[in-house]
């Protein structure tokens, strides 16, 4: 062959230049017109290669194909080799070569060849070797077709094959396919690897599929499989569990449609299988950590009232018996944190929660609710005595030598509360609360105790829960006054200041004395609006008085724990100096001894600032707390205030009289003022001139009086001064006090 041609026709006569075809017949023109036609209508470009000659015959459709028109191509064999693409030609040229040995047998290839515009046909390429009578090949006749389209979309599937591939691949599934006919089903390799099988993929049937499912999962998928196969879901989906070789537990998706006939029938039904044992275990342990606490991995909170609940729905029948709800709180819990730190105090807290576990019965539940407090379920309990004694137990159980880390020992108690199923409960959080409600009173009492709770213990949380409800609208609505007790010089009776005290005015209930609430402000924290609110009225109506009275009167407000330790007590008292002009030093601010304990450090830093600002500080019933001479010298104190309880035993036998006498001397000693409050009586007051007291206060000069009734009282005093002085003028004598 030469230039990829068929080799030529050896000894074939050569052609004439002029040949003349002989004659048709009817017939054979019929049939000649039927070929034109059927080529025309096959959308096939024919060719017709005379080998003896070496030219090519296209029909004009060939040409078409190509997007060339009738006279643009010649009958060279180049028009159709030259356009075939390199990496395709030597497969046809092989093909063509091995038409001289074929004896006449049709051939078919497939090649890519260019369009006129430049892009890619695919062309499919049929013909036939005509072989002379001595089998000589003389012509190759055929035609073609152009399968671009039909191409293309075999490669777009074999690419989508591909992509499916790889993304099973990368899913890490494995695949299933069931002929259900004959119930073949075949498992890929990644199926078999999956559950630890060997051999790769593998052909069974579906009871030997069903027979690796978990047993009280198999009913459910065989049943979702045979709604499937029936047509009741669209689609089939289930989580089950299975078994790896091994012996560990699968959990597995389960994937799959069917596959149906032209009357609905599934025939096949295939899908895929995926390992979802890491996020079933993911599940798993959020839901265990929803309902168990993090540090001591007891049950929490919640589950604990789900297990009340369920034993208050158990207790309805009547041959249940009844059960406890217990909680434990661990005493002084705050100090051992506060001292040996937050990570000695968690090895505590699991200490505690691990004995009350150990110690408690096959049943119970013993659960941790908060920071030190625990929760204890326990079934079973005969009456009052039996829930008494079983807490008892487990409180005993916890009080045994802690061995810490560093070699140290603490010994931790706690505090129960009780709350029987026998009150007819209808919720498991009124439970809880009860329990909750009797430990509270138990620790009021006393440490280490157990308590039982009783109505009257709900009566009181209501009525705490109400007061509660009204002091934070009363703090909006601003219901509270200041009352004002005289403080008077007790050498002479003159009012020297006022003590400012927060009366509570209640739209129905009238007055409510401080004793009923302000304990309740502090726990709350509305404490701290109420404490601002009093200091800056307070120091406006000091202002208000000195410059209608005297400017040497001073006025004392006391301060909460709270509010020193919480609030930015320094930043409210210069704002309120700043709003109100009175004169320095007249402001004065009570604090009580036990502040002092709770942070020394911080509490010398917030008094010295306020001392700055030109504020006194009043140390109030000194003598009650844990009264130390270290605070008369390390803090910047200037008034002492002898408790009432002592200004009562004044006079008398009582060996309380003298601590009044000790208070005074050691306030001279200091150069400090002394408040003595709560004075009734004439002989209390006598008693304290005898000790050289400065001041005092109480019912025996005047009780807390509104605004109005000071006003009236120190109009009537300065009516009273100046009707003396005019008396004392005409008899020529110097005025009186004075």
């Amino acid at each position: 062959m030469s230039a990829g041609k068929p080799a030529p026709v050896k000894g074939a006569p050569a052609p004439s230049p002029v040949s003349t075809p002989p004659a048709l017949d009817h017939d054979e023109r019929l049939t000649l017109e039927r070929y034109r036609l059927a080529a025309a209508a096959s959308n096939e470009g024919l060719y017709d290669w005379d080998l003896r000659t070496d030219r090519v015959y296209y029909a004009e459709s060939w040409k078409a194909l190509l997007g060339y028109a009738e006279h643009e191509i010649g009958t060279s064999p180049d028009e159709w080799l030259s356009r075939v693409d390199p990496d395709d030609l030597i497969w046809l040229q092989a093909t063509l070569d091995a038409q001289a040995s074929a004896g006449g047998k049709p051939f078919q290839i497939e090649y890519r060849m260019t369009h006129r515009n430049g892009h890619v046909l695919w062309m499919m390429c049929r013909g036939i070797v005509v072989l002379d009578d001595e089998g000589e090949p003389i012509r190759i006749v055929g035609a073609h077709r152009d399968i671009t389209d039909r191409k293309n979309a075999e490669e777009q599937l074999r690419l989508s094959e591909e992509r499916y591939a790889l993304a099973a691949q990368g899913a890490n599934d494995g695949l299933w396919d069931w002929h259900v006919a004959s119930d073949e089903l075949y498992c890929s390799s990644r199926w078999t690897a999956m559950l630890g099988i060997g051999g790769g993929a593998r052909t069974s049937s579906m009871e030997d599929w069903y027979a690796q499912i978990d047993g009280e999962d198999r009913p459910r998928l065989r049943a979702a499989m045979e709604t499937h196969i029936a047509g009741g879901s669209a689609h089939l989906e289930e989580e089950v569990r299975t078994r790896h070789a091994g012996g560990g537990e699968l959990w597995v998706l389960i994937r799959g449609v069917a596959i149906r006939d032209e009357s609905g029938e599934a025939i096949r039904m295939a899908g895929s299988m995926t390992d979802i044992t890491a996020r079933k275990r993911a599940e798993q342990q959020l839901l265990f950590d929803a309902f168990h606490d993090g540090l001591t991995r007891l049950p929490n909170r919640m589950l604990l009232l789900d297990r009340i609940g369920q034993a208050l729905g158990r207790r309805r029948r009547p041959e249940e018996a009844q059960f406890a709800v217990m909680i434990f709180d661990i005493d002084h819990f705050k100090t051992v944190n506060d001292s040996l730190g937050p990570l000695v105090g968690d090895e505590v807290l699991c200490a505690v929660g691990q004995r009350l576990d150990d110690a408690r019965r096959a049943g119970d539940t013993v659960a941790r609710l908060s920071a030190d407090e625990y929760g204890v379920l326990m079934d079973g309990v005969l009456d009052v005595k039996a829930a008494v004694d079983a807490a008892e137990r487990l409180a005993a159980a916890v009080a045994k030598p802690l061995a810490l880390p560093n070699g140290d020992e603490v010994v931790m108690s706690v505090t129960a509360g009780i709350a029987l199923s026998g009150s007819g409960y209808a919720s498991a959080a009124d439970m809880l609360r009860d329990a909750g409600l009797a430990m509270f009173r138990a620790k009021t009492s006393a440490r280490g105790r157990v308590e039982m709770f009783d109505d009257t213990l709900r009566e009181r949380a209501l009525t705490r829960l109400r007061l509660e409800s009204d002091l934070r609208h009363a703090v909006e609505d601003h219901e509270f006054r200041l009352f004002y007790q005289p403080i008077v010089r007790l050498r002479d009776g003159t009012i020297a200041g006022f003590e400012a005290l927060m009366r509570w005015f209640h739209p129905q209930r009238g007055l409510i004395p401080p004793s009923d609430f302000v304990h309740l402000a502090e726990e709350t924290g509305l404490i701290l609006k109420m404490g601002r609110w009093a200091l800056a009225e307070g120091t406006r109506q000091l202002a208000e008085w000195q410059g209608r009275f005297s400017p040497d009167l001073f006025m004392s407000v006391n301060v909460s724990g709270r509010q020193l330790m919480e609030d930015d007590l320094v930043a409210a008292v210069t704002e309120t100096l700043a709003a109100h002009r009175i004169t320095p030093g007249t402001l004065k601010l009570e604090i009580t001894e036990s502040l002092l304990l709770d942070d020394p450090g911080r509490c010398l830093g917030i008094m010295e600032a306020l001392k700055s600002k030109g504020v006194k500080l009043s140390l109030d019933d000194f003598g009650t707390g844990f009264s130390s001479l270290s605070y008369l010298h390390r803090y910047p104190i200037g008034t002492l205030k002898i408790d009432r309880s002592f200004v009562r035993a004044a006079g008398e036998s009582d060996r309380r009289s003298a601590i009044a006498r000790i208070i005074t001397l050691l306030a001279q000693a200091l150069d400090l003022e002394v408040i003595a409050e709560g004075i009734e009586k004439e002989s209390e007051a006598e008693f304290l001139r005898g000790l050289h007291c400065q001041y005092g206060q109480g019912y025996h000069f005047a009780p807390p009086l509104p605004k109005e009734a000071v006003e009236d009282m120190m109009d009537g005093r300065r009516r009273e001064r100046e009707a003396l002085a005019g008396v004392s003028a005409l008899k020529g004598l110097p005025p009186k006090g004075r």
